[in-house]
């Protein structure tokens, strides 16, 4: 039997563009204090990489935690378990990077100034990270109440690890690396399948993101 002519990737997706959008929405308006802590906890982000204290990378991996932990379960669990049938293993997927990230959190580290350029080079992929998706969505014109933010949204999340593990020594910044690259292509394979405009990018800035990690090393 061949299963690629018995499933499309349109039937592990069993629902529309509008349906997703609606979705963000809906939680987005649910939780906005969430989403506003969210955007603050990005800006700390930025400040906390731009340092080299190791105290810094600490706490910016705790933040990274605490975003992976509540999208699994706002987000993935709760708001998209309703959906689609894939969403409570996505949701373990993210509980355990975020427990990953306390984990590394806790772990001896030395100062991350060596080379100097790493902390300048983590900031701008952070704001990169951070603001290039919902920056590209609304240029789209996809509507503000829509667009996904770090901390409460899956891929803007990803995305930030992905560009803050260019601090991390390279035995952790690789454990850390395969389930936010695989979310970004999961996220870009889903678009693709509801025709959205904008489809390539999470796939493509996240390939783009672990690039420029690798340059530093």
């Amino acid at each position: 039997m061949d299963w690629l002519t018995l499933y499309s990737p349109a039937d592990l997706v069993p629902f529309s563009r509008d349906t997703w959008l609606g979705l963000i929405a809906r939680y987005n308006q649910a939780h906005l204090p969430a989403v506003l802590a969210g955007i603050g906890a990005g800006v700390l982000l930025l400040w906390l990489a731009a340092g080299t204290a190791a105290w810094r990378l600490r706490a910016a991996q705790a933040l990274l935690a605490a975003g992976w932990l509540w999208v699994a379960w706002a987000f993935l669990f709760r708001a998209l378990g309703e959906l689609l049938w894939a969403a409570h293993w996505l949701a373990l997927g993210f509980a355990a990077e975020g427990a990953l990230l306390l984990l590394s959190a806790l772990l001896p580290l030395r100062e991350v100034g060596e080379p100097r350029r790493r902390p300048a080079l983590a900031a701008w992929l952070l704001a990169l990270a951070l603001f290039a998706l919902p920056l590209a969505q609304a240029l789209a014109g996809q509507p503000v109440g829509t667009l996904g933010w770090f901390g409460t949204a899956p891929t803007p999340t990803a995305l930030a690890t992905l560009a803050l593990v260019a601090l991390l020594p390279a035995a952790r910044a690789w454990l850390l690396l395969p389930l936010p690259l695989a979310w970004c292509v999961i996220d870009s394979a889903m678009l693709g399948v509801f025709a959205d405009p904008l489809w390539p990018l999470p796939a493509a800035l996240a390939v783009l993101l672990v690039m420029l990690r690798l340059a530093v090393r």
